[in-house]
This record gives C-alpha cells, structure tokens and sequence, in this order.
C-alpha cells in the first residue's frame, strides 16, 4: 500500500495523500517534485510503476524481493539503489533489518519497504515540516534517507559494545554456563551488520563517484554518510576481535579450571590409595604373612594407612592441590 505519496509544487507548497497516478499526473508540470513511499506493496502495485514511471521490469521485481543485497543500479531513466535499513528495538533478541529499494530520477523517488522504517518515518516528517528538502531534486532526499539509515545503526552498535563489556567481566568471573553461547550470539549479530555494512559501503562510493540523476553538489554529504559507514565498519572490525579473544580467554578460563578439578580429583585418589594398597595386601591369601597372626595387627595396618594418607594429604595441602 502506498503509505506517503507527495509532490512539491514550483509555490513550495506540499500536497500529501496522493496516489502514484497522480504523482505521475502532477510532475507533468515543471518544477513539481515527488515522492511516494510503499509499504508491503501489493506486486500488481509495484508493476504500476513500470507504466506510470518507465521503471524496468527487473528493478521492479528486485523490490519485491527482501532478501536483495544492498547494491546500486543504472538504469536508461532512472538509478535503483537498494539497502538494509535497521530499526533500533531495545531488548529485542534479534536484529530488525529491513531491506529498502529506492527509484530516483529528476521528478520522482519511489521508496519500497516491507515493514515500518524508523528512517523512512523521520524523513517523513522532516519533509512536512521542511518541503524545501525537495526543491534541489528527489536526489537530495535521497542523501537524507541514507543518512538515517546509517545513523540508525549506531544504537545497535553501542547496544552490543555494552554487551561486550559485560562478556569481558563475565568471562574472568565464576564459571557462566551462558557465557559461550552469549558470545557466539554477539558474533553472529557482527556477523550480520557486517553483510549489511559493506555492500552499502560500495553503494555510497559509487554514489560519490558520480552516476546518473545525483548532482555532483551532493558530494560532501554523501562522503560524510561514507565516512559514517566506514566508522560502523572499524568498530564492528574492533569487536570481533575483541570477541575472538574473549572466546580464547572463555576456553582457556575452562580448561584452567578443568585442570584444577582434575588436580584435586587426583590428589583426594592418591590420599585413598594407602587403604586401597595395604588393605590388599593383608587380604591375600596366604597362610605365613607379616602381623597377620598378632594380636595387634589389624590396629598397625590401619595406622599405617591413615599415616600414609596423611601424609599424602599434608603434602598437596603444602603444594597447593586441595
């Protein structure tokens, strides 16, 4: 469904509530600007755009698709931009990406999107309250889309970097049976900003390189959304190392503390082991052996076993193994 449809005539003045038949009908007159926002549209109105706007079959159908990988495209009569937006939901257990299809020429942007977009919905009302934002063209509300799409990445980032920090106290503290899985999570999510990240690096500097339907004033701002991206790119880079060695640290903290056990275990079975020894060897059966006629026999073998253990425990207690 069309969830804004807008044009902003040569009088500055902006006219809200529009289908796309008649944003196509009032760009017919010169100056007038538009832009028409979709959201969970419909196929048959996506295929509409092909005869009100002359946009390519394949581009429409790239739109429909939200699993499309961020890219940019140059068409004979337009450009076609697509790229993963992300909504900030604190608390939530898995990332909001959302894929957004933009088509740009001189008179018109279509957006295209699948669900709410927190950067869709603030350039909204940027626009409302600021319809000059077209008057430089649809390319500059082009900018300002990605700009926030980019911005919203930001919360997400410091959201983990939080979460990392706990993991760094975590994994030198008590043994977690949640640590491991708490890091594997965090890297999966590095993981997928990554994927979303970098292709959208290379849209924006094919965007500063110069294509079709973008003025070249707009430059600066689109090396400032790149210098933004790079920046998310080198503090995903920072914590996936940091992970890595965090998850070094986590297994070695385990094995440590294995060996510790182990230690221990060894120690209580060599404390044992007197009683297992002597006790065995007065239980053999001979009839001609060492105290096992004397009176006294049973009270000596016994000392000497709790002697022995004794001495086995005061040893490891010296070294430090219980």
């Amino acid at each position: 469904m069309v969830n804004f449809g807008a044009v902003r005539r040569p009088s500055g003045a902006l006219e809200e509530g529009l289908e796309p038949a008649q944003v196509a009908e009032a760009l017919g007159d010169a100056g007038t600007v538009g832009w028409i926002d979709f959201l969970d549209a419909a196929p048959d109105e996506l295929h509409a755009l092909e005869g009100l706007f002359g946009f390519h079959p394949l581009a429409i159908e790239d739109a429909q698709n939200a699993d499309t990988r961020p890219k940019i495209e140059e068409y004979d009569n337009f450009l076609f931009v697509v790229t993963r937006a992300i909504n900030h939901n604190p608390g939530a257990e898995a990332l909001d990406l959302i894929t957004l299809s933009v088509f740009l020429n001189r008179h018109v942007i279509v957006t295209v999107h699948p669900r709410p977009m927190r950067s869709v919905a603030t350039a909204i009302e940027r626009l409302r309250k600021h319809p000059e934002l077209l008057a430089s063209g649809p390319d500059r509300l082009l900018h300002h889309l990605l700009d926030h799409v980019v911005d919203h990445y930001f919360p997400i980032l410091e959201e983990l970097e939080d979460r990392i920090e706990d993991l760094e106290t975590a994994v030198f503290q008590a043994a977690d049976p949640t640590v491991l899985e708490r890091i594997f999570d965090a890297r999966k999510e590095i993981v997928v900003l990554r994927r979303s990240l970098g292709p959208l690096r290379e849209v924006v500097t094919n965007l500063l390189a110069g294509v079709p339907y973008v003025d070249q004033d707009l430059r600066p701002f689109f090396r400032d959304v790149s210098d933004h991206v790079l920046r998310l790119l080198e503090e995903l880079e920072t914590n996936r190392e940091i992970l890595s060695g965090l998850l070094e640290s986590h297994l070695s903290q385990t094995s440590n503390r294995m060996n510790a056990v182990m230690k221990r275990l060894t120690a209580l079975t060599v404390v044992g082991l007197p009683f297992t020894v002597i006790s065995g060897f007065f239980g053999m059966n001979f009839d001609i052996m060492p105290w096992l006629k004397a009176s006294w026999g049973v009270a000596a073998a016994t000392g000497l076993m709790v002697a022995l253990s004794a001495g086995a425990l005061v040893l490891f207690r010296r070294m430090d193994w219980l």
